[in-house]
């Protein structure tokens, strides 16, 4: 028989393992999961399942890599895509196939098997070309490609470097497109460049804006914290000691210890005194506010005089109300304060 693409491969009985079960179960598939389990022949076999009943099962097991080794030894056979077994295209046969080795397939309890002519009555038998003369309206195939190849064929050979000269020439294509796509943007930049009349410097420019932009945002910070600062409630007092000493006279003064101010006429009040004499009363004067008020760029420390323990608390109080992250260290009556 001539071999073609829409051939299908018949797997003998030696090619596979077959077991009659009966599974609670309803599909085929599900049938199939129990196939590991029930032949317990290793991790590389595969499992079909064929319904053939209500929860009646015919499981089949196979070697992939077995099966490979056998179509790399019949390279006639390499065109074709599909196979399946023996018990899917002969369980309905109730004759028994003549096969060209001398042998039968036969059906025993519901499977195929391939025997010796002494073991059965072969006188209603039918030649295996007559029974695939016979055209199936459905037949259950498994692909071909599926299976792991142990070896590697000319085939796979040839497949795999097609393969592998595709991927290189879409390696090539991405890279030429991507030179061309760059080479297109910055010809394009080029001429943004130009229509926009901008300057080969407009990198450094762009970082000296953004330095400006850090710069006023530091000063729009602390313009916000001056404004904070000026709504708290520091009164600035000046204490000045009212008991003054008088200024004492002159202790024998004479002409020549007498200096005049510049502008000033003889006779007036208003002349220096120089020798054993003072020109102005020893005055204590203390205050009360800010005393220092520093910004160094990223915070505003303040050192406040308040002159009254009592009154640090509420201060303290309405400083932690306006600012969040105030650090406050109390100094008896003085606060140290900073402020971001």
């Amino acid at each position: 028989m001539s071999v073609s693409s829409e051939s299908v491969l018949i797997l003998s009985p030696s090619d596979y393992w077959a077991l009659a079960v009966n599974l609670n179960v309803k599909t085929p598939k599900e049938a199939a999961s129990y196939g590991a389990a029930l032949f317990d022949l290793g991790k590389e076999y595969r499992y079909e399942a064929q319904k053939v009943g209500e929860n009646s099962y015919i499981l089949i097991a196979y070697s992939p890599d077995e099966l490979a080794q056998r179509f790399n030894l019949l390279p006639h056979l390499s065109v074709i895509k599909k196979m399946t077994f023996a018990q899917w295209v002969f369980a309905e046969e109730p004759r028994p196939i003549y096969l060209p080795n001398g042998k039968y397939l036969t059906t025993l309890e519901g499977i195929i098997v391939e025997i010796d002519p002494l073991y059965i009555d072969t006188k209603p038998s039918v030649t295996l070309d007559e029974v695939l003369s016979h055209p199936r309206p459905f037949l259950k195939t498994i692909p071909i490609e599926g299976l792991s190849t142990a070896e590697l064929t000319p085939k796979t050979l040839t497949i795999t470097l097609v393969i592998l000269g595709i991927l290189l020439a879409n390696l090539v294509a991405e890279t030429f497109l991507s030179y061309q796509n760059s080479e297109h943007l910055s010809q394009e930049m080029q001429s943004v460049l130009e229509l926009s009349k901008l300057p080969e410097t407009s990198i450094e420019r762009d970082a000296i804006l953004a330095n400006l932009k850090v710069k006023e945002a530091k000063q729009l910070h602390f313009r916000q914290l001056c404004k904070a600062i000026s709504d708290l409630p520091i009164e600035g007092k000046s204490l000045v000691n009212p008991k003054v000493p008088n200024i004492s006279a002159a202790v024998n003064a004479t002409p020549e210890g007498i200096v005049l101010i510049p502008g000033s006429k003889p006779g007036e009040p208003n002349r220096l005194l120089i020798e054993h004499t003072a020109s102005a009363a020893n005055i204590n004067v203390h205050g009360e506010g800010i005393e220092t008020f520093n910004y160094d760029g990223n915070a505003v420390n303040l050192i406040i005089e308040t002159h009254d323990s009592a009154s640090n608390e509420s201060l303290k109080r309405e400083i932690s109300k306006h600012f969040n992250h105030a650090q406050i260290n109390d100094h008896d009556t003085q606060l140290e304060v900073r402020l971001k």
